[in-house]
Protein backbone atom coordinates (compact mmCIF):
# COMPACT_ATOMS: atom_id res chain seq x y z
CA UNK A 1 0.00 0.00 0.00
CA UNK A 2 1.11 3.37 -1.09
CA UNK A 3 1.85 5.81 2.01
CA UNK A 4 -0.71 8.11 0.81
CA UNK A 5 -3.45 5.68 0.66
CA UNK A 6 -2.41 4.29 4.22
CA UNK A 7 -2.20 7.65 5.73
CA UNK A 8 -5.98 8.51 3.88
CA UNK A 9 -6.98 4.84 5.39
CA UNK A 10 -5.86 5.28 8.87
CA UNK A 11 -6.75 8.78 8.82
CA UNK A 12 -11.09 7.32 8.72
CA UNK A 13 -10.37 4.15 10.77
CA UNK A 14 -8.15 6.03 13.49
CA UNK A 15 -11.27 8.48 14.00
CA UNK A 16 -13.85 5.74 14.25
CA UNK A 17 -12.11 3.74 16.89
CA UNK A 18 -11.06 6.52 18.84
CA UNK A 19 -14.74 7.91 19.05
CA UNK A 20 -15.43 4.82 19.99
CA UNK A 21 -13.40 4.21 22.89
CA UNK A 22 -13.96 7.75 24.06
CA UNK A 23 -17.85 6.46 23.68
CA UNK A 24 -19.40 9.43 23.81
CA UNK A 25 -19.08 8.51 27.74
CA UNK A 26 -17.32 11.84 28.94
CA UNK A 27 -17.42 12.24 32.96
CA UNK A 28 -19.06 15.73 33.70
CA UNK A 29 -17.75 18.88 35.33
CA UNK A 30 -19.63 21.92 36.46
CA UNK A 31 -21.82 23.16 39.18
CA UNK A 32 -24.70 20.24 40.52
CA UNK A 33 -28.17 19.97 38.82
CA UNK A 34 -30.46 22.90 39.30
CA UNK A 35 -33.44 22.42 41.97
CA UNK A 36 -36.35 22.15 39.12
CA UNK A 37 -34.53 19.33 36.80
CA UNK A 38 -33.65 17.28 40.16
CA UNK A 39 -37.08 17.71 41.60
CA UNK A 40 -38.54 16.35 38.36
CA UNK A 41 -36.11 13.39 37.72
CA UNK A 42 -34.93 12.60 41.26
CA UNK A 43 -36.13 8.70 41.33
CA UNK A 44 -34.94 8.37 37.82
CA UNK A 45 -31.54 10.10 37.83
CA UNK A 46 -31.01 7.79 41.76
CA UNK A 47 -31.48 4.63 39.53
CA UNK A 48 -29.26 5.64 36.88
CA UNK A 49 -26.59 6.95 39.59
CA UNK A 50 -26.81 3.17 40.95
CA UNK A 51 -26.03 2.17 37.84
CA UNK A 52 -23.36 3.89 37.40
CA UNK A 53 -21.66 3.43 40.70
CA UNK A 54 -22.28 -0.71 40.08
CA UNK A 55 -20.83 -0.65 36.55
CA UNK A 56 -18.10 1.64 37.52
CA UNK A 57 -17.11 -0.78 40.03
CA UNK A 58 -16.90 -3.80 38.21
CA UNK A 59 -13.72 -2.83 36.53
CA UNK A 60 -14.30 -4.47 33.29
CA UNK A 61 -16.97 -5.30 30.45
CA UNK A 62 -17.17 -7.39 27.57
CA UNK A 63 -19.13 -5.03 24.67
CA UNK A 64 -20.64 -4.78 21.69
CA UNK A 65 -20.67 -1.41 20.09
CA UNK A 66 -21.13 0.14 16.77
CA UNK A 67 -20.31 3.68 16.28
CA UNK A 68 -21.38 6.47 13.05
CA UNK A 69 -19.57 9.45 12.28
CA UNK A 70 -18.79 11.70 9.51
CA UNK A 71 -15.68 9.95 9.17
CA UNK A 72 -17.22 6.86 8.66
CA UNK A 73 -19.71 8.65 5.91
CA UNK A 74 -22.49 7.89 8.62
CA UNK A 75 -22.01 4.26 8.05
CA UNK A 76 -22.19 2.38 11.48
CA UNK A 77 -18.36 0.30 12.22
CA UNK A 78 -19.35 -2.69 14.41
CA UNK A 79 -16.83 -3.72 16.77
CA UNK A 80 -16.74 -6.18 19.96
CA UNK A 81 -14.29 -6.15 22.93
CA UNK A 82 -13.11 -6.19 26.32
CA UNK A 83 -12.84 -2.90 28.25
CA UNK A 84 -10.60 -2.71 31.39
CA UNK A 85 -10.62 0.73 33.41
CA UNK A 86 -10.21 -0.40 36.98
CA UNK A 87 -5.76 0.34 36.72
CA UNK A 88 -5.96 2.85 33.85
CA UNK A 89 -8.38 2.61 30.51
CA UNK A 90 -7.57 -0.49 28.00
CA UNK A 91 -9.23 -1.98 25.43
CA UNK A 92 -8.59 -4.83 22.58
CA UNK A 93 -11.76 -4.96 20.44
CA UNK A 94 -12.02 -6.46 16.57
CA UNK A 95 -13.86 -4.53 13.59
CA UNK A 96 -14.40 -5.94 9.83
CA UNK A 97 -11.19 -4.31 8.20
CA UNK A 98 -13.35 -3.73 5.38
CA UNK A 99 -15.56 -0.86 7.04
CA UNK A 100 -12.65 0.73 8.13
CA UNK A 101 -11.16 0.67 4.53
CA UNK A 102 -7.94 -0.97 5.97
CA UNK A 103 -8.80 -4.43 4.31
CA UNK A 104 -5.26 -4.34 2.08
CA UNK A 105 -3.47 -4.53 5.57
CA UNK A 106 -4.77 -8.07 6.66
CA UNK A 107 -5.49 -11.33 4.77
CA UNK A 108 -8.26 -12.54 7.25
CA UNK A 109 -10.52 -9.39 7.09
CA UNK A 110 -10.43 -8.50 10.82
CA UNK A 111 -8.42 -5.97 12.06
CA UNK A 112 -7.75 -6.13 15.99
CA UNK A 113 -6.82 -2.78 17.89
CA UNK A 114 -5.90 -2.02 21.16
CA UNK A 115 -6.12 1.45 23.65
CA UNK A 116 -2.95 1.26 25.93
CA UNK A 117 -1.82 4.37 28.06
CA UNK A 118 -3.66 6.80 25.59
CA UNK A 119 -2.25 5.88 22.48
CA UNK A 120 -4.06 2.96 19.77
CA UNK A 121 -2.83 0.06 18.28
CA UNK A 122 -3.72 -1.80 14.98
CA UNK A 123 -2.81 -5.42 14.38
CA UNK A 124 -1.62 -5.44 10.69
CA UNK A 125 -0.21 -8.65 8.74
CA UNK A 126 3.77 -7.44 7.80
CA UNK A 127 4.82 -5.88 5.04
CA UNK A 128 7.57 -7.74 2.76
CA UNK A 129 9.10 -3.91 1.88
CA UNK A 130 8.39 -0.30 2.66
CA UNK A 131 8.41 1.58 5.92
CA UNK A 132 6.36 -1.04 7.90
CA UNK A 133 9.05 -3.72 6.62
CA UNK A 134 8.22 -6.54 9.42
CA UNK A 135 6.31 -4.25 11.50
CA UNK A 136 2.75 -5.74 12.65
CA UNK A 137 1.86 -3.45 14.54
CA UNK A 138 0.48 0.48 13.92
CA UNK A 139 0.96 2.87 16.51
CA UNK A 140 -1.56 5.97 16.71
CA UNK A 141 -1.25 8.35 19.35
CA UNK A 142 -5.44 9.59 20.75
CA UNK A 143 -4.47 13.53 20.46
CA UNK A 144 -3.71 12.94 16.62
CA UNK A 145 -7.22 13.11 16.19
CA UNK A 146 -9.16 14.25 19.70
CA UNK A 147 -6.36 16.94 20.26
CA UNK A 148 -4.33 17.48 23.21
CA UNK A 149 -7.30 18.68 25.20
CA UNK A 150 -9.57 16.22 24.29
CA UNK A 151 -7.27 13.21 24.98
CA UNK A 152 -6.44 14.45 28.26
CA UNK A 153 -10.26 13.97 29.13
CA UNK A 154 -9.85 10.68 27.74
CA UNK A 155 -7.13 9.92 29.63
CA UNK A 156 -8.24 11.64 33.09
CA UNK A 157 -11.56 9.26 33.02
CA UNK A 158 -13.79 10.10 30.23
CA UNK A 159 -13.08 7.37 28.57
CA UNK A 160 -14.64 4.52 30.49
CA UNK A 161 -18.15 3.16 28.86
CA UNK A 162 -19.36 3.41 31.86
CA UNK A 163 -18.75 6.75 32.39
CA UNK A 164 -21.40 8.79 30.56
CA UNK A 165 -24.01 7.41 32.24
CA UNK A 166 -22.93 10.16 35.53
CA UNK A 167 -23.59 12.43 33.02
CA UNK A 168 -27.26 12.30 33.54
CA UNK A 169 -27.20 13.84 36.74
CA UNK A 170 -26.99 17.31 34.66
CA UNK A 171 -29.78 15.95 32.46
CA UNK A 172 -32.13 18.98 31.02
CA UNK A 173 -35.17 15.66 31.29
CA UNK A 174 -34.95 12.16 31.84
CA UNK A 175 -38.20 10.04 31.10
CA UNK A 176 -38.68 6.23 32.17
CA UNK A 177 -40.11 4.86 28.77
CA UNK A 178 -40.90 1.38 29.43
CA UNK A 179 -39.32 -2.40 29.83
CA UNK A 180 -37.63 -4.04 26.79
CA UNK A 181 -35.53 -6.91 26.45
CA UNK A 182 -32.20 -6.32 25.68
CA UNK A 183 -29.72 -9.69 24.83
CA UNK A 184 -32.63 -11.09 26.50
CA UNK A 185 -32.11 -9.48 29.78
CA UNK A 186 -35.54 -7.56 30.54
CA UNK A 187 -34.36 -4.03 31.29
CA UNK A 188 -36.32 -0.39 31.74
CA UNK A 189 -35.34 1.69 29.29
CA UNK A 190 -34.63 5.56 30.38
CA UNK A 191 -34.17 8.73 28.04
CA UNK A 192 -31.91 11.94 28.66
CA UNK A 193 -30.54 14.81 27.59
CA UNK A 194 -27.59 16.64 28.67
CA UNK A 195 -26.40 19.97 27.58
CA UNK A 196 -22.84 20.02 26.04
CA UNK A 197 -21.63 22.49 27.94
CA UNK A 198 -21.61 20.05 31.28
CA UNK A 199 -19.56 17.75 29.70
CA UNK A 200 -16.74 19.75 31.00
CA UNK A 201 -12.87 18.51 29.96
CA UNK A 202 -15.04 15.61 27.36
CA UNK A 203 -16.55 18.51 25.83
CA UNK A 204 -13.45 18.76 23.74
CA UNK A 205 -13.43 15.25 22.83
CA UNK A 206 -16.80 15.55 21.75
CA UNK A 207 -15.71 18.76 19.39
CA UNK A 208 -12.90 16.71 17.64
CA UNK A 209 -15.26 14.47 16.00
CA UNK A 210 -18.67 16.05 16.28
CA UNK A 211 -17.96 19.52 15.40
CA UNK A 212 -18.35 22.81 18.07
CA UNK A 213 -22.00 22.98 16.71
CA UNK A 214 -23.83 20.06 18.82
CA UNK A 215 -25.50 21.50 21.73
CA UNK A 216 -26.52 18.33 23.29
CA UNK A 217 -25.57 14.33 24.61
CA UNK A 218 -28.76 12.45 23.97
CA UNK A 219 -29.15 9.12 25.57
CA UNK A 220 -30.87 6.02 25.96
CA UNK A 221 -30.13 3.97 28.98
CA UNK A 222 -31.31 0.50 29.41
CA UNK A 223 -30.89 -0.89 33.38
CA UNK A 224 -31.72 -4.83 33.70
CA UNK A 225 -33.31 -6.45 36.82
CA UNK A 226 -29.54 -6.81 38.56
CA UNK A 227 -29.49 -2.73 38.47
CA UNK A 228 -26.57 -2.81 35.67
CA UNK A 229 -26.84 -0.86 32.44
CA UNK A 230 -27.78 -3.60 29.70
CA UNK A 231 -27.35 -0.60 26.81
CA UNK A 232 -26.08 2.51 26.32
CA UNK A 233 -27.01 4.83 23.00
CA UNK A 234 -25.56 7.89 22.85
CA UNK A 235 -26.09 10.63 19.77
CA UNK A 236 -23.83 14.39 19.94
CA UNK A 237 -24.28 16.12 16.42
CA UNK A 238 -23.83 13.72 13.97
CA UNK A 239 -21.83 11.58 15.76
CA UNK A 240 -23.68 8.20 17.19
CA UNK A 241 -22.72 5.17 19.16
CA UNK A 242 -24.13 1.97 20.70
CA UNK A 243 -22.79 0.07 23.20
CA UNK A 244 -24.18 -3.24 25.18
CA UNK A 245 -22.68 -4.60 27.80
CA UNK A 246 -22.66 -8.23 27.75
CA UNK A 247 -21.29 -9.01 30.78
CA UNK A 248 -18.70 -7.39 33.74
CA UNK A 249 -16.08 -8.05 35.84
CA UNK A 250 -14.21 -9.92 32.59
CA UNK A 251 -10.55 -10.01 33.98
CA UNK A 252 -8.31 -9.19 30.70
CA UNK A 253 -4.65 -8.42 30.89
CA UNK A 254 -4.25 -5.96 27.59
CA UNK A 255 -0.77 -4.73 27.58
CA UNK A 256 0.87 -2.84 24.33
CA UNK A 257 2.62 -4.52 21.53
CA UNK A 258 6.31 -4.85 21.55
CA UNK A 259 8.21 -1.40 20.55
CA UNK A 260 9.99 -3.42 18.10
CA UNK A 261 7.12 -4.96 16.14
CA UNK A 262 5.32 -1.21 16.49
CA UNK A 263 5.21 1.50 13.70
CA UNK A 264 4.30 4.87 15.21
CA UNK A 265 2.21 6.59 12.68
CA UNK A 266 0.98 9.23 14.92
CA UNK A 267 2.50 12.24 12.51
CA UNK A 268 1.49 11.27 9.35
CA UNK A 269 -2.05 11.20 10.69
CA UNK A 270 -1.69 13.96 11.89
CA UNK A 271 -0.71 15.58 8.71
CA UNK A 272 -3.36 13.40 6.88
CA UNK A 273 -6.09 14.99 9.35
CA UNK A 274 -4.66 18.76 8.64
CA UNK A 275 -5.22 18.14 5.13
CA UNK A 276 -8.71 17.17 5.02
CA UNK A 277 -9.24 20.28 6.58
Amino acid sequence: MKTGTLTGTLTTSIAAAVIVTAGLSGCTAGASVGKKAADSAETLVATLAKASDEAAEAGSAEVLMSVATPDTGGKPVEMKGTYSWGNGLALEAEMPAESLRMQDLVADGTITYRLVQGAYYYNIDPAPSGPLKGKTWLKVEASAVLGEQGAAGMNAGNGDPTAGLKSLKWASGVTKVGREDVNGKSSVHYHATVPVDRLGDAKAMFGAVAGSSATELVSDIWVDDTGMPSRLNQTVGDVTVNLDFLSFGVTKDIPAPPAADTADVTEDVKKGRAAQG
